[in-house]
């Protein structure tokens, strides 16, 4: 009797320690709900998370799409199906869905940054093992749309231009997923659409070029269109004519005049330059080195030359800038006169 209880015993102690054996060596799985095995003890499946999450990204508005690869653990005959958990960055995480594919969009309640993992759940009679996490995928929803920018020639738009204009469009994106592409539509043409920033070129003579822009993000918001004039001159003005030099009101000082003004038809005149050479008889040839810039006054009104050497004779001639900087043919030569 004694030795059949003493065999009894032993058994039980072996039984003990193969069942420990089975349930320790599945540390990778989690057990829930109710198996096949008598008493729960016994796990089954050795869950592996998804062999790995290639992508999480923001293609459309608010939406982030992921994409991982098959967990290498064998379903069997077994429901296999995958959990998706959402967190900030650096967890914690809380499941948002169940999928029995490899792919899962996501839409979250707010733009921000967020972070995803991804766990293999295999059933088990009316239970189920879960992995551990897989690794985390990061990244942005975004629903708000980039600001758009324009330059011409790399500088502002504003006024005239007197050449081929490099239009160029860019976008900031903020705190989004970054920018996607550009649309430029120049004078009605048509619109045109590359990836931004975009560079198109406007040309020909005109007050009136229109260039309509927008842009989008990389998740596809648009930023609504936006209108840009460029204006280009490429006449030049006319000279102004019978440009005489007379002795000014104070030391150093001559006054040019004239009889006729330049004129622009398309920017306008924007005013003189008046260059002087020193002589002690007759004008030299033009050009001459030295000039000073009269804006706006037209040669009827005195332009006072200043800072000249006193007691010294000067000769002079007018070119006419207009507002797109195109410059006037020479006019005729006033002097020589002396300065005061």
């Amino acid at each position: 009797m004694r030795t059949d209880r003493i065999l009894a015993a032993a058994f039980v102690v072996l039984v003990s320690t193969a069942i420990v054996g089975f349930s320790t060596g599945n540390s990778s799985a989690s057990f829930t709900g109710a198996t096949t095995n008598p008493g729960q003890i016994l796990n089954t499946q050795s869950v592996a998370p998804p062999a790995s999450f290639t992508s999480a990204t923001s293609a459309v508005a608010g939406r982030i799409d992921l994409v991982w690869t098959a967990t290498t653990s064998p379903a069997g005959s077994h429901t296999l199906t995958y959990l998706v958990l959402r967190g900030p960055v650096g967890g914690p995480y809380a499941q948002i869905g169940t999928t029995a594919g490899l792919t899962y969009s996501d839409t979250p309640g707010a733009d921000g940054t967020y972070e995803y993992v991804v766990q293999s759940k295999i059933a088990q009679g009316s239970g189920f093992f879960t992995s551990v996490n897989s690794t985390t995928k990061s990244t942005k929803s975004d629903r708000t749309a980039p600001t758009m920018s324009v330059t011409c020639n790399g500088g502002s738009c504003a006024g005239w231009f007197n050449g081929s204009v490099t239009f160029a469009v860019s976008g900031a994106d903020g705190a989004g997923v970054g920018m996607g592409t550009a649309t430029t539509n120049i004078d009605g043409a048509g619109a045109i659409t590359s990836a931004a920033p975009r560079t198109v070129t406007v040309s020909g003579e005109s007050a009136t070029h229109s260039v309509v822009y927008s842009g989008a993000d990389a998740a596809t918001n648009a930023s609504g269109n936006a209108s840009q004039t460029v204006k280009i001159d490429l006449t030049n003005p006319t000279a102004a004519g019978g440009i005489t030099a007379a002795t000014g009101s104070n030391s150093g000082e001559l006054n040019v005049t004239g009889t006729s003004a330049g004129t622009d038809a398309l920017s306008g005149v924007a005013g003189y330059r008046v260059h002087y050479a020193s002589t002690a008889t007759t004008c030299p040839a033009t050009p001459y080195a030295a000039y000073q810039y009269f804006a706006g006054n037209p040669p009827a009104t005195p332009l006072v030359l200043t800072g000249l050497t006193t007691n010294t004779k000067y000769c002079v001639y007018a070119v006419t800038l207009d507002n797109a900087g195109n410059l006037s043919a020479l006019s005729n030569t006033g002097g020589p006169a002396k300065a005061k």
